[in-house]
């Protein structure tokens, strides 16, 4: 008898044990929300991994959009460029970028950032070679039309996917120090540009002949293929992982990130439990073309009604409104500082108001023959003016990564859109080659903020399901923004010298107006 009463109060101890050690962990099986569980990873060795991975990423969107100003006034004799082929090219990037631009969102938000990142790069580096080594204006411009068509992809895809490894504390301050990289890489641009495009390259290889425009061209494919490669390495985005009810794969990726950060062992990660964040219509990792496609429009449709609708507006609107001023100001730079260049060539180093060296622009310069036609490669001042104003992007961008904390994203970005409004439109006011290059500098510099952190209020808008397709959303606004206003702004130039700057100055003014419309999303956790 005494030996079964000793068996039974050795299992009552035993259970005993068990109940106070539920108490005792109760709070670890509490299932928590993705931004309480993210906030416990906190901020280390990973994410600076994730900030020097996506530097790539970065230079290969300022490369495949921005290099061609670069590349079309040194190969306009080697490609028989006219005018209007200048202009295809600096645009077609562009038009295929605006193409595919909803495609890839709800692709992205069906099929995961990883694999999207990963291929889209690698095929993208596939069109960027291509036209590096294209030897007919026609192959230059199917190639960088396709590379244009797949960037929009594994682009949209890195910004979600780098957001959703921070919590609300640091993604403000994590975009900043991706616009840092992005004005860092603007100022590298002219550099390398100046390296190796004067440079008298003349390859023959299988009968064909490569320049220094298309050496150039390689070393920024590179840049795209390295991308896709590093991405490999990294692992998927445990916000989307969760929104896909992949909670277990989630949980990894967040106790290897604490490991990574703090040095501590995976096991030590406070959280055991997330939340259950999964769509009925995503129980699968693994979902079928058609079933992404259906999901996509579903998103579409969810994103145009009520609630999102007028928030998609209202981003769709800032996003088209900022680069129709700062990129069509940016694009022209190079062509307003040759017209100075010019000017000063034919009036012994002297300068003038903008409005006459601007005249320089619209001059025609005749070229009888092929046998005439060249170059002039010997233009320091153009390269060292325009890396004046990339240098000025990264000052700026240095100072708003602290005061983004004490002033706030949306504040913030009305400030900086009217200081920048107004330098840009005071350029119509410059007297001297000088003036011209700090009011530019200041405007664009100051502009390019504000562009960065619309992008950040775009993501705190949405839920993950509709992140990525509402990036796209506010980069295809962007991107027929840029199209437009550098297609008009030509004509506003031949229309006298105050309509481009004042089209400038109105569209940037309207960017800050409109923002004072957003919803306050300080501080807000991600749903």
């Amino acid at each position: 008898m005494a030996s079964g009463e000793s068996k039974i109060s050795v299992k009552d101890a035993e259970n005993e044990e068990k109940e106070q050690y539920k108490l005792l962990h109760k709070y670890e099986e509490v299932p928590k929300t993705f931004e309480e569980a993210i906030s416990e990873t906190g901020f280390g060795t990973f994410n600076y991994i994730l900030l020097i991975v996506i530097l790539f990423p970065c230079a290969t969107q300022m490369v495949e959009t921005v290099g061609m100003t670069y590349i079309v006034p040194v190969a306009e004799c080697d490609l028989h460029l006219t005018i209007e082929d200048k202009g295809i090219l600096n645009g077609v990037t562009f038009a295929g970028m605006i193409s595919s631009g909803l495609f890839w969102g709800y692709l992205c938000d069906a099929l995961g950032r990883k694999k999207i990142i990963v291929y889209g790069y690698l095929v993208t580096g596939f069109f960027s070679v291509m036209a590096a080594l294209s030897t007919s204006k026609g192959m230059l411009m199917v190639a960088k039309f396709m590379s244009g068509l797949i960037l929009n992809g594994p682009y949209s895809a890195t910004t979600s996917h780098i957001t959703e490894f921070h919590s609300s504390k640091y993604r403000g301050t994590v975009h900043m120090i991706r616009g840092i990289f992005f004005s860092v890489i603007n100022l590298f641009l002219p550099v390398l540009a100046w390296a190796i495009l004067p440079r008298k390259i003349n390859i023959s290889l299988f009968g064909f002949e490569f320049h220094a425009w298309n050496i150039f061209m390689l070393i920024c494919a590179s840049l795209t293929i390295i991308s896709g490669i590093l991405y490999i390495f990294l692992p998927e985005s445990p916000k989307y992982l969760m929104s896909m009810g992949r909670n277990r794969a989630a949980l990894a990726v967040m106790r290897k990130v604490y490991s990574r950060n703090t040095g501590k062992p995976k096991e030590d990660f406070p959280v055991k439990k997330l939340i259950n964040e999964a769509k009925q219509n995503f129980t699968s990792s693994r979902i079928e073309m058609t079933t992404a496609l259906k999901s996509g429009w579903d998103e579409m449709k969810t994103i145009l009604n009520r609630p999102h609708i007028n928030n998609m507006i209202l981003a769709s609107f800032n996003a088209f409104s900022i680069v129709m001023s700062l990129n069509t100001l940016k694009f022209w730079l190079p062509g307003i500082f040759q017209s100075i260049s010019d000017y000063q060539n034919n009036h012994n180093g002297t300068s003038s108001s903008m409005c006459v060296m601007l005249g320089e622009m619209s001059k025609p310069k005749n070229i009888t023959s092929s046998q005439e036609c060249s170059v002039d490669l010997d233009n320091f001042s153009v390269y060292l003016r325009t890396f004046i104003v990339a240098a000025a992007r990264v000052g700026v961008f240095v100072v708003a990564g602290t005061l983004v904390r004490i002033v706030g994203v949306k504040r913030l970005c009305i400030i900086l859109t009217f200081i920048s409004a107004t330098c840009m439109f005071c350029i119509y006011f410059a007297r001297s080659s000088l003036a011209v290059t700090i009011l530019s500098a200041a405007g664009t510099a100051v502009g390019s903020v504000p562009e960065n952190l619309l992008l950040t209020i775009t993501l705190e808008l949405f839920p993950t399901t509709l992140r990525t397709i509402a990036l796209s959303i506010h980069l295809t606004a962007q991107r027929f923004g840029t199209t437009l206003g550098n297609a008009i702004f030509p004509y506003l130039v031949q229309m006298g010298c105050l309509p481009p700057f004042l089209f400038i100055g109105i569209f940037a003014s309207a960017t800050g107006l409109l923002s004072m419309l957003y919803s306050n999303t300080e501080n807000k956790p991600l749903v």
